[in-house]
């Protein structure tokens, strides 16, 4: 693994449909899609279904990892995303947009850092 650049990527999600925030597989899709649109190569993940709803999950990559949680009563989630394999402004829209039509989002804020 390059250590010289690691990115770290942070996105709220509001307005979002609640039935699809608390929808395991299709947070696993979502997760799964956004590792393949940013070239990147999942091994393993988790899901937490918490009563009465919202989720937590994590995809393990090859690459690091992302996790999600979500707030269905609020119609919130936040996706975290870290990998050692920088993403271009390109790919970050695609996750931005995927994030949008899966979860049926009307706001969403994307934030990127470079460590």
């Amino acid at each position: 693994m390059n250590t010289s650049g690691i990115q770290s990527i942070a996105v709220k999600v509001s307005g979002s449909n609640s039935a699809l925030l608390d929808d395991a597989d299709g947070l696993q899709k979502l997760m799964r899609d956004i590792a393949e649109a940013a070239g990147l190569h999942h091994l393993e993940s988790v899901t937490h279904q918490f009563s009465p709803q919202g989720i937590s999950a994590a995809l393990l990559l090859s690459e690091s990892h992302i996790a999600i949680h979500t707030w269905p009563e609020s119609g919130v989630a936040y996706i975290a995303m870290t990998t050692c394999k920088m993403l271009d402004d390109d790919k970050l829209q695609q996750i931005k947009e995927l994030a949008a039509q899966l979860l049926g989002a009307k706001n969403i804020i994307m934030k990127e850092m470079t460590l």
